[in-house]
């Protein structure tokens, strides 16, 4: 290469470049230090805030107390989510690395969506359950895993039950304007929670051989049922004439919307759950067809027919497990991080008013207790027989199958061993939840696995999970509709039950979970979400397309919202639906 009088000019134009570049890679790792330092101070404060909460993520320095629900604090609370949202949004989000501008924005979003809670939807001055969940998480979280030797994790257990009294005395001083919804839903919950700390407490610790301590377990035990039952007398005096809303807005619902980084208008979210509804009803009863071709309406109850008996719940999901284990290997669907499997179980008493199965895995920051539970709830045996085999008939083999997807193989399970193949995640990655992210991927996962093949995709397994998507369909419609349109609970019922195909006790409480849980759209609009995102890369890959490889790009990002997922999968911003 010749060289004449250019090189120089070259050389100063290289330092220059060299200046600018080495400048700018300094202002990115100082914005990059103070971001990751105003997050592990975020995460930081926030356990030590809600040790109820960090006992269930892992963290263990306050497993001995119990959150502080006063009223003042809930304006500290308030006060230190301001705090870190605006040293957030004081970061120049074009000094940080992709990665981070993408966590920055994820929690943003989440602190936003606190903010709205604490300080316009106010659950804890509205919503006895949200007390009576603290209790019973508050002390199942030290039973339930062995992170801790047992006699250590009673002597916090006797702590927390000896501070639950202050704690609904103050539950009693916030709670104004009940919804009846609100009150009933608690009032089912707190019958569970009384008879657990009651009698399971006592007998999980039975083993402690210190008998001066298993005293002080059953005078802290007594005190804390009692203060319980005090509660419940309270709300059961204030249920004839609750008035309250449960009713968010259209406003609330949107900002709802947006914590979860969802900017589509409500109206775009109900639109897009009504024709769902509709591709899934008309599904619905094309299987129905052919499974009774001359009694189509009695299709449902034909394969309820196929269920175990109570004992033989758990020992049928087990070998479900397996199975599904097998078919996500040997069609690629996903990658597993390794061959384990959740210990199948009954739920627990008090779950059991809210919850017919569902997955208990540990939290992100758990290093000593590892096993996550696949929880089954039984029928009640207080119950007739003719109840008990109703619920028999909702375990029906297809349905439980279709139950083991979603928070087993490869759903909630397969989040949680991804998660936890990922130590290199941020604060960020391992802390966050999206809720569409989490429930989205497990709904999504029950179509796509009869799609690949599972079971050869038999009438009766496809009927059972249009069942269940018919069943989130009506959770979106539900939840927009009652919150933003003023559907009343008994329309919402009666739309689970006819549209919906939900018996009519499921249909009643599914519809009244939303009162509480406006949030139960996600599980719909997540499988929507990513349904839209898996085509756009069809689209975009081809015949290079991979399923498999798709799966694993998408929860390799972590349970952050799905609108990041689809920026760091397909390299820009796009529609969501």
């Amino acid at each position: 290469m010749s060289c004449i009088g250019g090189c120089n000019g070259n050389r100063a134009v290289l330092a220059v470049f060299l200046s600018l570049f080495c400048g700018s890679a300094a202002l990115a790792s100082s914005s990059s230090d103070k971001f990751r330092a105003i997050v592990k101070d975020y995460v930081d404060s926030d356990l030590r805030t809600h040790p109820i909460d960090a006992t269930s993520r892992g963290f263990h320095d306050g497993d001995a107390r119990l959150n502080n629900v006063s009223a003042d604090a809930h304006r500290a609370e308030a006060a230190r989510l301001h705090q870190a949202s605006d040293a957030l949004k004081a970061i120049d989000p074009s000094a940080l690395p992709p990665m981070e501008r993408d966590d920055r924005e994820v929690l943003l979003a989440a602190i936003d969506g606190d903010l709205l809670e604490e300080e316009s939807v106010q659950l804890w001055r509205h919503d006895p359950e949200r007390y009576v969940g603290l209790v019973s998480t508050a002390i199942y979280a030290l039973i339930e895993r062995d992170f801790a030797p047992l006699d250590q994790r009673m002597k916090s257990l006797v702590a927390r039950e000896r501070a639950l009294p202050a704690l609904l005395k103050d539950a009693e001083a916030n709670l104004v304007d009940m919804p009846p919804e609100f009150i009933d839903i608690g009032l089912e919950d707190l019958e569970g929670t009384i008879n657990f700390i009651g009698k399971d407490v006592p007998a999980a610790f039975a083993n402690v051989d210190d008998q001066a301590e298993r005293t002080q377990l059953v005078s802290a035990t007594v005190a804390a049922v009692d203060a319980l039952e005090v509660f419940k007398s309270l709300l059961e005096s204030d249920r004839p004439d609750a008035h309250g809303s449960f009713r968010l807005g259209p406003e609330r619902f949107q900002r709802l919307l947006a914590s979860d980084m969802i900017t589509v208008p409500a109206t775009t979210v109900l639109a897009a759950g009504r024709a769902q509804l509709l591709r899934d009803q008309s599904a619905f009863d094309a299987v129905a067809k052919l499974i009774d071709p001359e009694h189509p309406d009695a299709a449902l109850a034909s394969i309820e027919q196929d269920h175990p008996d109570g004992p033989g719940l758990v020992s049928m999901a087990r070998g479900q497990l397996a199975a599904l284990r097998d078919f996500i290997v040997s069609h690629r669907i996903v990658t597993l991080p390794s061959d384990a499997l959740p210990v199948v179980t009954e739920t627990p008493v008090f779950m059991r008013a809210s919850i017919f199965g569902a997955l208990d895995a540990p939290g992100s920051l758990e290093t000593h207790a590892t096993k996550a539970y696949f929880y089954i709830t039984p029928p009640d045996p207080q119950e007739s027989v003719a109840d008990q085999n109703k619920v028999l008939a909702y375990f029906n083999r297809s349905m439980l199958q279709n139950l083991a997807v979603h928070e087993a193989l490869p759903g909630h399970f397969v989040q949680f061993l991804v998660a936890a193949s990922h130590p290199e995640w941020s604060l960020v990655r391992k802390n966050a939840s999206s809720y569409t992210a989490t429930e989205g991927w497990a709904h999504y996962t029950e179509q796509m696995m009869l799609d690949a093949g599972l079971g050869d995709a038999a009438p009766p397994l496809r009927l059972a999970q249009l069942q269940d998507a018919l069943l989130r369909d009506c959770r979106l419609i539900a939840s927009v509709s009652m919150h933003t349109e003023g559907m009343s609970l008994s329309d919402a019922t009666a739309m689970m039950q006819k549209d919906c195909h939900q018996p009519a006790d499921v249909a009643a409480k599914e519809a009244r979970r939303g009162t509480d849980d406006p949030g139960y759209f996600s599980y719909a609009l997540g499988k929507l979400e990513i349904l839209k995102l898996r085509h756009d890369v069809e689209q975009r890959d081809g015949k290079d397309f991979s399923l498999g490889h798709f799966h694993d790009q998408f929860l390799a990002a972590g349970l952050v919202p799905i609108a990041i997922i689809r920026r760091e999968i397909m390299g820009a911003d796009g529609p969501v639906l």
